[in-house]
């Protein structure tokens, strides 16, 4: 009896051993997609890639608010709940800029998925997403204005899945637009 037992034990446990097993060719190739699956709902970036401002070829200070990549972050602690422009641009210099100019924005590595813009000038924040390559100035007044930008960059995967964040702010000062 006791041999009897120590087969059946032998055999339960050399039974239940990871393992690909697979005979048939219809299960190799379901078992490898489903593999590929996986592996592709586990990307992440190669090269984490790096965000640049620049205006008239000279780049513009910005203050890093928040960067998180997959596996160190998720999409929830990559979220900037609130922003404040005043706090995020605490400490730059602003950049000196001319109404109806643009501010390129250089990015090496793979580009994002969605952008966000918000742009905050006296009491107003207009909110929106980055077009393109470039953040073009605009301003009706025929003062000096202190605007102030953040941006936020998200990368995904084709499978919609969380890759990583990027969020930088900046201000400048946007001369007034002259009379005429």
């Amino acid at each position: 009896m006791r041999k009897f037992v120590y087969l059946v034990l032998l055999l339960t446990l050399a039974a239940c051993q990871p393992g690909d097993t697979e005979t048939s060719n219809s299960n190799s190739e379901s078992s490898s997609g489903s593999a590929k699956a996986q592996s592709e709902s586990k990307d992440v970036l190669e090269e984490r890639p790096t965000v640049t401002f620049t205006y008239k070829g000279e780049e513009i200070e910005t203050n890093k608010i928040r960067g998180c990549f997959v596996p160190d972050c998720s999409e929830d602690s990559a979220t900037v709940e609130r922003i404040n422009h005043e706090e995020m641009t605490e400490g730059l210099e602003s950049t000196q800029v001319e109404d109806g100019e643009a501010i390129q924005v250089h990015i090496d590595g793979k580009q994002p998925s969605q952008s966000h813009l918000s742009r905050y000038y006296e009491t107003t924040i207009e909110g929106g997403t980055l077009e393109g390559s470039e953040i073009t100035i605009h301003s009706a007044s025929k003062d000096e204005r202190k605007e102030s930008f953040f941006v936020r960059l998200d990368w995904y995967n084709e499978n919609q899945e969380f890759l990583g964040s990027l969020s930088k702010a900046f201000i400048v000062n946007v001369e007034g637009v002259p009379p005429k």
